[in-house]
Order: C-alpha cells, then sequence, then structure tokens
C-alpha cells in the first residue's frame, strides 16, 4: 500500500541553476556555430533576450571562455574549454598511451612525431617526441593551428569522422580554402579509404607530412599522428617504412585507448 500511495505523490521538482543554464546554453549554441554569431543570433538560438544574455557573455569574455571579433560583433568559443578538457582524465590518458609509443617511432626513424586535436576551427599540439637528433625539423607542443586544408593533420582529423561530422569539416576547410566542400569531400574521402594522408608540405620545402588516426571505439578520429618527414642527405628516400611505421604506431595508440585501429 506505501508502495502504491508513493507512486501517486508528484516526484519533488529538481533544483535549478539559471544562470547555469543559461551559461551552458551559450556554450552550446557557440560550439554549434565555428563561424560565430553576434548577441542578437545567440539570443534568438537560445530562446532568450540580448539583454538576458549581455552580462552572461560578458563574463565568459572576461574568463577567457569566448572571444568577441571586434569588426563583426561575432563571438565564438576560444581554447579555454580545450585547455580544460585536455587535463580531463580521457585527454591524460591519450597523452599518456600516445608518448611512449611516440617516443619509440620517433627513435626508430631518427624523425619526430607529434599528435594532434581539433578544437572548433584549430587544431591544437597536444603531444609531441623529439628523435633527439642534434638536426631536425620539431613541432612545438601547446601549438595552435589553423583547420586548414593545407595541414595533413586538419585533413585526416576531418576525413575520419561520422557522415555528418566529416560535411562539416568540409565545409569548414573549403571556407578557408576558397574551393567546393564537394570537392574537398572528395579528398576526404580519398583519405578515409586509403587509411592515412601523406602529400609534400604546403608550407615547409623538403618535407613529406604523412599521417595517421588516432580511433576511438566508434572508428571515429580523436586525433591524428603526424610524422613530418625530412629527407636526409645519403638516406634513402622511400617514404614506405615511415609510413607502414606511423601507421602501426597509431594503430597502437588507439588499441591501448579502446579504439578501433586502422586497419
Amino acid at each position: 500500500m506505501d508502495a502504491e500511495v508513493n507512486d501517486l505523490v508528484p516526484a519533488a521538482p529538481r533544483p535549478g541553476a539559471p544562470a547555469l543554464e543559461k551559461g551552458l546554453d551559450l556554450l552550446e549554441a557557440l560550439a554549434a556555430a565555428p563561424a560565430g554569431l553576434t548577441q542578437s543570433q545567440l539570443a534568438r538560438q537560445i530562446g532568450r533576450s540580448v539583454g538576458e544574455i549581455f552580462r552572461m557573455l560578458a563574463v565568459l569574455e572576461r574568463r577567457g571562455y569566448v572571444g568577441r571579433d571586434a569588426r563583426s560583433g561575432e563571438y565564438g568559443l576560444s581554447l579555454r574549454l580545450f585547455q580544460l578538457a585536455t587535463q580531463h582524465p580521457p585527454a591524460r590518458r591519450l597523452q599518456q598511451a600516445a608518448l611512449p609509443v611516440m617516443d619509440a617511432l620517433a627513435a626508430s626513424l631518427g624523425q619526430s612525431c607529434h599528435l594532434g586535436m581539433a578544437h572548433g576551427e584549430h587544431f591544437i599540439i597536444v603531444a609531441q617526441a623529439e628523435a633527439g637528433a642534434p638536426m631536425g625539423w620539431v613541432v612545438r607542443l601547446g601549438a595552435v593551428f589553423p583547420f586548414s586544408l593545407g595541414y595533413v593533420s586538419a585533413r585526416v582529423l576531418a576525413a575520419f569522422q561520422g557522415e555528418r561530422r566529416r560535411g562539416e569539416f568540409a565545409a569548414l576547410l573549403a571556407r578557408e580554402a576558397g574551393t567546393a566542400p564537394e570537392e574537398v569531400a572528395a579528398r576526404l574521402g580519398r583519405i578515409a579509404a586509403a587509411g592515412y594522408d601523406m602529400a609534400p608540405s604546403e608550407f615547409v620545402v623538403g618535407l613529406t607530412d604523412m599521417s595517421a588516426p588516432v580511433l576511438d571505439h566508434a572508428g571515429q578520429a580523436v586525433a591524428a599522428l603526424t610524422l613530418p618527414y625530412l629527407a636526409i642527405r645519403n638516406r634513402p628516400a622511400d617514404l614506405t617504412e615511415p609510413l607502414s611505421a606511423l601507421r602501426r604506431a597509431a594503430a597502437e595508440i588507439s588499441r591501448t585507448i579502446g579504439g578501433q585501429p586502422d586497419p
């Protein structure tokens, strides 16, 4: 009988935090709009008035979570949330899983390598391994790059995604490159079919950029393991072995984090 009576008693409303809800709505809306939104667009997006979100936006900007373009007035997410995320155990786990493998790869090839993760319209280098040679090409840990078609890491991060997410990345890359999204989507499709990407660097003469995905349990890229291969005089220029070693390393990291290694 008590159970039946209790079933008829309405559940007590859960305590709310309207200001927090508002702030989270703003962050989620900005995360879904990599091109940025004005105050009025944001207000419409989350169903509130400009007056309601004005102070919240000011606080988020002051705390470094959003930035505002002085010319367009558009707000966009900063890298602050990403920096917090890299301190979270799953991101730390990725770094811990990757570094021993990356160190071994760099030592075996005599070349540096780095691990990049996407964030909005940028990607950031979250792990890096050096070969220890007196000379070489190294990408700095913590460096932030635009999510551009010219970077092999960006192409791999975009290619190994679900259909909807890959389409979003293709649109972003196409806008930055000034080309048709269909052309970018076709290129990403070829990269996904190959399981990697490799091409002469579009920024540094003499480098061959090669990159392979680190995949999660759904087979989507959480990171790109990239080797900027520097040709050295009197050393064979065959890139088959460096590429194979890179792909094996990315697959090993994927397995370690419980993902699906690329076959």
